[in-house]
């Protein structure tokens, strides 16, 4: 087919998934191989039309008539905020980093570095959010048992973003010896402990309402709670209410916080108690030096659970002895953080 050679020539290209970096990344490509400037190029997904009925860009196996450009290098830095912005909903993502990729394409190879250009200003902001998001999904995703498939599990989750494909390999590396399905309005994963799947999204009807373990879990939290680091705001800007539907124990939140301050002033009225060991002392019977010999570990050890040689046993809590083989060619020294 000709090249259309007007200014006013436009294209369309279709990305699917929308969030795919692979598929924009090869669309993209292809649109600066044939030099297409960003302001004649419609960027589409889903069902979207072309308003002005663009003819899809040509492949690179096409025969036309038109400029090339010679393929463009990108740093990582650019990769990885592509890959982020592409999660995001904002229909303009798309062109946005193509219009960037053109940039540095066209001598603007620094475009990251400028913290005050409106386009890398607008993508650092979509990539900000994407990160959040996913965030809040790897905290706040809770899995509930399937009834009849004790080893099953099923969660349902209500992202912002389209970060499920971004998020799953977290929850294959956690969750490796179980299997589990995340639904989402837009998008679904399931892990067979093997591999992931990915399928088109769910309702919310479609996975469990609860199950017992969830009492438990409220049990727990409601001990863990301290009513003395409250902070109500703080809480809020990181657990927003949208969550809470998601959260078994978002049921025990309003009283948690009702009760806060009695619980704080309770504390405060009881009489102090002094803190505990963390070993219990023991009395240990001193030992005479000629009983332990060098060439016998276990009578070493016995020993040195109860030397009074000098002072350090004072505010010790117990020996840290060795392990390993006797005729060991090399010996490493050290302490475990907190033993003393």
């Amino acid at each position: 087919m000709p090249w259309p050679r007007t200014e006013m020539a436009r294209w369309s290209v279709r990305i699917d998934p929308a969030w795919s970096l692979e598929a924009w990344r090869d669309a993209a490509r292809l649109a600066l191989h044939r030099a297409v400037p960003p302001e004649q190029l419609d960027w589409l997904q889903g069902d979207d039309a072309s308003l002005l009925d663009a003819p899809a860009l040509p492949g690179l196996d096409e025969a036309t008539e038109g400029p090339l450009q010679a393929p463009t290098r990108v740093s990582r830095a650019f990769v990885e905020l592509a890959a982020a912005c592409l999660c995001h909903r904002d229909r303009q993502r798309l062109s946005l980093l193509y219009r960037m990729l053109w940039r540095i394409a066209s001598g603007e190879r620094h475009l990251l570095a400028n913290p005050t250009d409106a386009d890398v200003l607008r993508a650092m902001a979509l990539q900000q959010a994407v990160r959040r998001d996913t965030h809040k999904m790897k905290a706040f995703v809770r899995f509930r048992s399937v009834p009849g498939e004790p080893d099953a599990f099923i969660a349902w989750f209500e992202p912002e973003h389209h970060i499920v494909d971004r998020v799953a390999p977290f929850f294959a590396r956690r969750f490796t010896g179980m299997r589990w399905a995340i639904l989402t309005p837009s998008r679904s994963v399931r892990w067979d402990g093997q591999q992931l799947s990915f399928g088109p999204g769910g309702h919310q009807a479609d996975a469990p309402t609860g199950d017992a373990r969830e009492e438990l879990w409220r049990t727990y939290y409601a001990n863990i709670f301290n009513p003395a680091r409250l902070n109500t705001r703080m809480m809020q800007q990181e657990m927003p209410a949208r969550y809470w539907k998601h959260l078994p124990e978002a049921s025990l939140l309003p009283a948690l916080v009702r009760d806060a301050g009695d619980r704080v002033q309770h504390m405060h009225d009881r009489d102090a108690q002094a803190p505990q060991r963390r070993i219990p002392e023991r009395t240990i019977a001193l030992r005479a030096p000629a009983t332990a010999k060098g060439d016998d570990l276990d009578a070493l050890r016995t020993a040195a659970a109860g030397c009074r040689r000098c002072p350090l046993w004072e505010p010790a809590t117990q020996t840290v002895f060795g392990e390993g083989p006797q005729d060991a060619r090399v010996m490493l020294v050290g302490e475990q953080p907190g033993d003393t």
